[in-house]
């Protein structure tokens, strides 16, 4: 079965403002972060519970996964048959609590 996966806007603006950083270092490093962004999404799509949750509280329901070559995660929640994509969060920098 494959999941919904349903985007925040903050997440859309996360990786659109990424993608631009990469992209303005050199062309094929931010193509380079965006075939690995969808790759992760397509992962999700698949197996969502792979994944490990943000906080050893058992609880909770929000889970991440790390992009494999670049500093960010994105974080999601499963809920029924969808995948609510939360974040796509720099891991370098202080988080932006809202």
């Amino acid at each position: 079965m494959e999941y919904e996966l349903i985007f925040s806007a903050r997440s859309q603006n996360e990786a659109d403002a990424a993608f631009d950083y990469y992209d303005h270092i050199n062309p094929k490093l931010g193509d380079r972060f965006f075939i690995e962004l969808l790759e992760t999404y397509q992962k999700l799509s698949v197996s969502p519970q792979h994944y490990s949750f943000i906080s050893s509280v058992r609880n909770t329901t929000v889970r991440d996964v790390k992009l494999p070559s670049f500093p960010y995660v994105v974080i999601y929640e499963i809920q029924e048959n969808a995948v609510y994509i939360i974040s796509v969060m720099n891991c370098y920098r202080k988080p932006f609590i809202t």
